[in-house]
Protein backbone atom coordinates (compact mmCIF):
# COMPACT_ATOMS: atom_id res chain seq x y z
CA UNK A 1 0.00 0.00 0.00
CA UNK A 2 3.15 2.26 0.60
CA UNK A 3 4.20 1.85 -2.29
CA UNK A 4 1.15 2.19 -4.43
CA UNK A 5 1.04 5.80 -2.72
CA UNK A 6 4.33 7.03 -3.49
CA UNK A 7 3.07 5.70 -7.14
CA UNK A 8 0.19 7.99 -7.03
CA UNK A 9 2.21 10.83 -5.79
CA UNK A 10 4.39 10.81 -8.05
CA UNK A 11 1.56 10.91 -10.70
CA UNK A 12 0.02 13.84 -9.06
CA UNK A 13 3.64 15.89 -9.35
CA UNK A 14 3.70 14.81 -13.24
CA UNK A 15 0.28 15.84 -13.67
CA UNK A 16 0.33 19.64 -11.72
CA UNK A 17 3.75 19.61 -14.01
CA UNK A 18 2.20 19.40 -16.75
CA UNK A 19 -0.26 21.82 -15.90
CA UNK A 20 1.90 24.61 -15.00
CA UNK A 21 4.89 23.87 -17.86
CA UNK A 22 2.46 23.08 -20.86
CA UNK A 23 -0.66 24.24 -19.90
CA UNK A 24 0.55 27.78 -18.22
CA UNK A 25 -1.84 27.50 -15.13
CA UNK A 26 -1.66 30.10 -12.62
CA UNK A 27 -0.05 29.48 -9.28
CA UNK A 28 -3.58 29.82 -7.35
CA UNK A 29 -4.92 27.12 -9.84
CA UNK A 30 -2.29 24.86 -9.57
CA UNK A 31 -2.47 25.21 -5.48
CA UNK A 32 -6.40 24.57 -5.57
CA UNK A 33 -6.14 21.53 -7.71
CA UNK A 34 -3.11 20.08 -5.28
CA UNK A 35 -5.59 20.65 -2.06
CA UNK A 36 -8.06 19.24 -4.68
CA UNK A 37 -6.74 15.96 -5.72
CA UNK A 38 -4.71 15.39 -2.27
CA UNK A 39 -8.31 15.25 -0.60
CA UNK A 40 -8.53 12.73 -3.31
CA UNK A 41 -5.64 10.49 -2.71
CA UNK A 42 -6.73 10.50 0.74
CA UNK A 43 -10.39 9.09 0.37
CA UNK A 44 -8.39 6.24 -2.02
CA UNK A 45 -6.08 5.31 0.85
CA UNK A 46 -9.33 5.01 3.39
CA UNK A 47 -10.79 2.79 0.48
CA UNK A 48 -7.30 0.84 0.57
CA UNK A 49 -7.18 1.92 -3.22
CA UNK A 50 -4.37 2.62 -6.02
CA UNK A 51 -5.22 4.34 -8.51
CA UNK A 52 -5.46 1.39 -11.13
CA UNK A 53 -8.14 0.03 -9.34
CA UNK A 54 -11.21 3.22 -9.14
CA UNK A 55 -14.25 2.05 -10.58
CA UNK A 56 -17.42 3.83 -11.39
CA UNK A 57 -18.92 3.06 -8.01
CA UNK A 58 -16.18 4.58 -5.92
CA UNK A 59 -16.32 8.19 -8.07
CA UNK A 60 -19.95 8.04 -6.95
CA UNK A 61 -18.78 7.43 -3.51
CA UNK A 62 -16.28 10.54 -3.51
CA UNK A 63 -19.14 12.52 -5.50
CA UNK A 64 -21.73 11.84 -3.10
CA UNK A 65 -19.01 12.79 0.14
CA UNK A 66 -18.73 15.80 -1.20
CA UNK A 67 -21.66 17.01 -1.81
CA UNK A 68 -22.25 16.20 1.89
CA UNK A 69 -19.88 18.43 3.18
CA UNK A 70 -22.07 21.46 1.58
CA UNK A 71 -19.48 23.09 -0.88
CA UNK A 72 -20.52 25.53 -2.55
CA UNK A 73 -21.09 25.09 -6.16
CA UNK A 74 -18.40 26.69 -7.76
CA UNK A 75 -16.09 24.98 -5.19
CA UNK A 76 -17.82 21.50 -5.87
CA UNK A 77 -17.50 22.13 -9.25
CA UNK A 78 -13.79 22.77 -9.39
CA UNK A 79 -12.87 19.68 -7.74
CA UNK A 80 -14.71 17.50 -9.80
CA UNK A 81 -13.34 19.55 -12.59
CA UNK A 82 -9.82 19.08 -11.05
CA UNK A 83 -10.30 14.68 -10.80
CA UNK A 84 -11.58 14.17 -14.25
CA UNK A 85 -8.45 16.86 -15.41
CA UNK A 86 -6.34 14.63 -13.55
CA UNK A 87 -8.27 11.18 -14.65
CA UNK A 88 -7.78 12.23 -18.18
CA UNK A 89 -4.45 13.12 -17.73
CA UNK A 90 -3.77 9.27 -16.53
CA UNK A 91 -5.64 7.69 -18.94
CA UNK A 92 -3.95 9.50 -21.69
CA UNK A 93 -0.07 8.75 -20.12
CA UNK A 94 -1.14 5.03 -20.47
CA UNK A 95 -1.14 5.16 -16.30
CA UNK A 96 -4.86 3.89 -16.40
CA UNK A 97 -6.79 1.49 -18.38
CA UNK A 98 -9.77 2.88 -20.40
CA UNK A 99 -12.41 2.58 -18.56
CA UNK A 100 -16.26 4.15 -18.09
CA UNK A 101 -15.40 5.79 -15.21
CA UNK A 102 -13.84 8.94 -17.54
CA UNK A 103 -17.08 9.60 -18.92
CA UNK A 104 -18.69 9.45 -15.35
CA UNK A 105 -21.72 12.25 -15.14
CA UNK A 106 -20.65 14.39 -11.89
CA UNK A 107 -22.87 16.60 -13.38
CA UNK A 108 -23.05 20.04 -14.20
CA UNK A 109 -22.32 23.13 -13.16
CA UNK A 110 -25.29 25.34 -11.97
CA UNK A 111 -25.50 28.37 -14.24
CA UNK A 112 -25.06 31.72 -12.62
CA UNK A 113 -24.13 34.65 -14.56
CA UNK A 114 -21.26 36.88 -13.70
CA UNK A 115 -21.53 39.80 -11.50
CA UNK A 116 -21.03 43.03 -13.95
CA UNK A 117 -21.06 46.72 -12.86
CA UNK A 118 -22.93 49.59 -14.50
CA UNK A 119 -20.71 51.76 -16.44
CA UNK A 120 -21.97 54.63 -14.24
CA UNK A 121 -20.45 52.94 -11.56
CA UNK A 122 -17.03 51.99 -12.78
CA UNK A 123 -16.76 55.57 -14.53
CA UNK A 124 -17.40 56.98 -11.50
CA UNK A 125 -15.30 55.11 -9.39
CA UNK A 126 -12.32 55.99 -11.74
CA UNK A 127 -12.92 59.45 -11.96
CA UNK A 128 -13.09 60.02 -8.56
CA UNK A 129 -9.34 58.17 -8.34
CA UNK A 130 -6.70 60.31 -7.06
CA UNK A 131 -3.13 61.46 -8.85
CA UNK A 132 -1.43 63.32 -5.86
CA UNK A 133 1.19 60.14 -5.31
CA UNK A 134 3.08 57.05 -6.97
CA UNK A 135 0.65 54.71 -4.89
CA UNK A 136 -2.62 56.36 -6.03
CA UNK A 137 -1.22 56.40 -9.60
CA UNK A 138 -0.57 52.71 -9.39
CA UNK A 139 -3.81 52.36 -8.53
CA UNK A 140 -5.93 54.35 -11.23
CA UNK A 141 -3.28 52.37 -13.64
CA UNK A 142 -4.75 49.32 -12.76
CA UNK A 143 -8.25 50.30 -12.97
CA UNK A 144 -7.87 52.07 -16.30
CA UNK A 145 -6.30 48.91 -17.88
CA UNK A 146 -8.44 46.59 -16.08
CA UNK A 147 -11.62 47.96 -17.23
CA UNK A 148 -10.08 49.63 -20.58
CA UNK A 149 -8.59 46.56 -21.96
CA UNK A 150 -10.42 43.89 -20.35
CA UNK A 151 -7.16 41.98 -19.20
CA UNK A 152 -6.80 38.71 -16.81
CA UNK A 153 -4.85 39.66 -13.41
CA UNK A 154 -2.52 37.17 -14.15
CA UNK A 155 -1.64 39.29 -17.37
CA UNK A 156 -2.03 42.88 -15.52
CA UNK A 157 0.62 41.38 -13.11
CA UNK A 158 3.14 40.60 -15.57
CA UNK A 159 3.01 43.22 -17.94
CA UNK A 160 6.20 45.08 -18.27
CA UNK A 161 7.45 48.92 -19.33
CA UNK A 162 8.38 47.18 -22.60
CA UNK A 163 5.06 45.93 -23.63
CA UNK A 164 3.48 49.44 -23.55
CA UNK A 165 3.19 51.24 -27.00
CA UNK A 166 2.16 54.46 -25.33
CA UNK A 167 2.45 56.26 -28.63
CA UNK A 168 0.34 53.99 -30.58
CA UNK A 169 -2.45 53.64 -27.80
CA UNK A 170 -1.00 49.53 -27.60
CA UNK A 171 -0.08 46.98 -25.19
CA UNK A 172 1.22 43.79 -25.64
CA UNK A 173 -0.28 40.82 -23.50
CA UNK A 174 1.09 36.97 -22.97
CA UNK A 175 -2.24 35.56 -22.15
CA UNK A 176 -3.03 32.03 -21.36
CA UNK A 177 -1.02 28.66 -23.39
CA UNK A 178 1.73 31.84 -23.60
CA UNK A 179 0.20 33.35 -26.52
CA UNK A 180 1.19 37.11 -27.30
CA UNK A 181 -2.12 39.64 -28.59
CA UNK A 182 -2.25 43.54 -28.59
CA UNK A 183 -4.61 45.52 -27.13
CA UNK A 184 -5.40 48.49 -27.60
CA UNK A 185 -5.66 51.36 -25.06
CA UNK A 186 -7.92 54.32 -24.65
CA UNK A 187 -6.48 58.25 -24.38
CA UNK A 188 -7.65 58.43 -20.53
CA UNK A 189 -5.58 54.70 -19.84
CA UNK A 190 -2.62 56.17 -22.16
CA UNK A 191 -2.99 59.83 -19.86
CA UNK A 192 -2.51 58.17 -16.39
CA UNK A 193 0.26 55.37 -17.43
CA UNK A 194 2.22 58.20 -19.17
CA UNK A 195 2.59 60.14 -15.56
CA UNK A 196 2.64 56.41 -13.19
CA UNK A 197 5.62 55.70 -15.86
CA UNK A 198 7.01 59.05 -14.67
CA UNK A 199 6.63 58.43 -10.52
CA UNK A 200 7.37 54.72 -10.91
CA UNK A 201 11.17 55.90 -12.58
CA UNK A 202 11.49 58.13 -9.75
CA UNK A 203 10.71 55.64 -7.05
CA UNK A 204 12.71 53.11 -8.65
CA UNK A 205 15.53 55.47 -8.73
CA UNK A 206 15.05 56.15 -5.11
CA UNK A 207 15.00 52.81 -3.93
CA UNK A 208 18.44 52.24 -6.41
CA UNK A 209 16.52 48.93 -7.96
CA UNK A 210 15.29 48.61 -11.53
CA UNK A 211 12.65 46.32 -12.63
CA UNK A 212 11.24 45.76 -16.15
CA UNK A 213 7.58 45.09 -14.56
CA UNK A 214 5.34 47.84 -14.85
CA UNK A 215 3.28 46.91 -11.51
CA UNK A 216 5.46 46.97 -8.80
CA UNK A 217 5.18 47.19 -4.64
CA UNK A 218 6.73 49.24 -2.07
CA UNK A 219 9.71 47.14 -2.21
CA UNK A 220 10.21 47.71 -5.78
CA UNK A 221 9.31 44.03 -6.26
CA UNK A 222 6.34 42.68 -9.30
CA UNK A 223 3.34 43.23 -7.68
CA UNK A 224 1.45 40.24 -6.66
CA UNK A 225 -2.27 38.92 -8.08
CA UNK A 226 -2.82 38.63 -4.95
CA UNK A 227 -2.60 42.91 -3.72
CA UNK A 228 -4.15 43.96 -7.06
CA UNK A 229 -7.16 41.61 -5.93
CA UNK A 230 -7.30 43.78 -2.25
CA UNK A 231 -6.57 46.69 -4.49
CA UNK A 232 -9.53 46.29 -6.19
CA UNK A 233 -11.86 44.81 -3.59
CA UNK A 234 -11.13 47.72 -1.21
CA UNK A 235 -11.73 50.20 -3.80
CA UNK A 236 -15.14 48.56 -4.88
CA UNK A 237 -15.79 48.91 -1.15
CA UNK A 238 -15.04 52.49 -1.03
CA UNK A 239 -17.46 52.73 -3.55
CA UNK A 240 -20.44 50.44 -2.46
CA UNK A 241 -19.24 48.48 -5.07
CA UNK A 242 -18.59 45.09 -2.69
CA UNK A 243 -18.85 42.15 -5.13
CA UNK A 244 -15.99 44.27 -7.52
CA UNK A 245 -13.10 42.02 -8.09
CA UNK A 246 -10.58 42.32 -11.30
CA UNK A 247 -12.87 39.39 -13.52
CA UNK A 248 -15.83 41.59 -12.95
CA UNK A 249 -13.99 44.86 -14.48
CA UNK A 250 -13.10 41.98 -17.01
CA UNK A 251 -16.72 41.13 -17.62
CA UNK A 252 -17.67 45.17 -17.80
CA UNK A 253 -15.22 45.21 -20.54
CA UNK A 254 -16.59 42.90 -22.79
CA UNK A 255 -20.35 44.00 -21.71
CA UNK A 256 -20.23 47.52 -22.51
CA UNK A 257 -18.61 47.10 -25.65
CA UNK A 258 -21.13 44.59 -26.68
CA UNK A 259 -23.55 46.94 -25.63
CA UNK A 260 -22.25 49.43 -27.39
CA UNK A 261 -22.29 47.59 -30.80
CA UNK A 262 -18.86 45.51 -30.75
CA UNK A 263 -19.13 41.96 -32.51
CA UNK A 264 -18.06 39.37 -30.72
CA UNK A 265 -15.47 38.14 -32.45
CA UNK A 266 -13.78 41.70 -32.18
CA UNK A 267 -14.49 40.94 -28.15
CA UNK A 268 -12.65 37.80 -28.62
CA UNK A 269 -9.81 38.58 -29.90
CA UNK A 270 -9.73 41.56 -27.40
CA UNK A 271 -10.07 39.12 -24.77
CA UNK A 272 -7.58 36.96 -25.83
CA UNK A 273 -10.45 34.08 -26.24
CA UNK A 274 -9.17 30.44 -28.12
CA UNK A 275 -12.78 29.74 -28.94
CA UNK A 276 -15.99 31.89 -29.68
CA UNK A 277 -18.15 29.77 -27.51
CA UNK A 278 -16.62 31.55 -24.36
CA UNK A 279 -16.94 34.90 -25.13
CA UNK A 280 -20.96 33.86 -26.60
CA UNK A 281 -21.77 33.92 -22.94
CA UNK A 282 -21.64 37.66 -22.81
CA UNK A 283 -24.73 37.58 -24.91
CA UNK A 284 -26.69 35.82 -21.91
CA UNK A 285 -25.11 38.15 -19.94
CA UNK A 286 -26.36 41.55 -21.78
CA UNK A 287 -29.64 40.53 -21.15
CA UNK A 288 -29.25 40.38 -17.48
CA UNK A 289 -27.53 43.78 -17.13
CA UNK A 290 -29.70 45.54 -19.35
CA UNK A 291 -32.49 44.54 -16.90
CA UNK A 292 -30.30 45.68 -14.44
CA UNK A 293 -29.55 49.33 -16.46
CA UNK A 294 -33.56 49.28 -16.88
CA UNK A 295 -34.29 48.45 -13.23
CA UNK A 296 -31.97 51.85 -12.44
CA UNK A 297 -32.93 54.31 -14.54
CA UNK A 298 -36.45 54.07 -15.37
CA UNK A 299 -38.71 56.10 -13.46
CA UNK A 300 -41.69 54.06 -14.04
CA UNK A 301 -39.24 50.66 -12.92
CA UNK A 302 -38.63 52.17 -8.96
CA UNK A 303 -40.07 50.96 -6.25
CA UNK A 304 -42.97 52.71 -5.03
CA UNK A 305 -40.77 53.05 -1.91
CA UNK A 306 -37.94 54.51 -3.12
CA UNK A 307 -40.00 57.31 -5.93
CA UNK A 308 -41.91 58.59 -2.34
Amino acid sequence: MRKSKRISMNRLKEFLDYLEKEKNYSKETLRAYQGDLEEFMKFLERKELSLEEIETLHLREYFSELKNRGFKASTLMRKISALKSFLRFLSKRGYLPSKAYIKFNFGRRPQRLPYVPLEEEINNLIDNLSEENFLELRKKAIFEIFYGCGLRVSEVANLKVGDLSLEAGFLKVRGKGNKERLVPMNKKAQRVLEKYLMEREKFLKALSIYTDYLFINQRGKKLSTRWIFEIIRKEGERHKLFRLHPHALRHAFATHLLNAGMDLRSIQELLGHSSLATTEKYTQIQYEYLLKVYMNSHPRAKSEKSSK
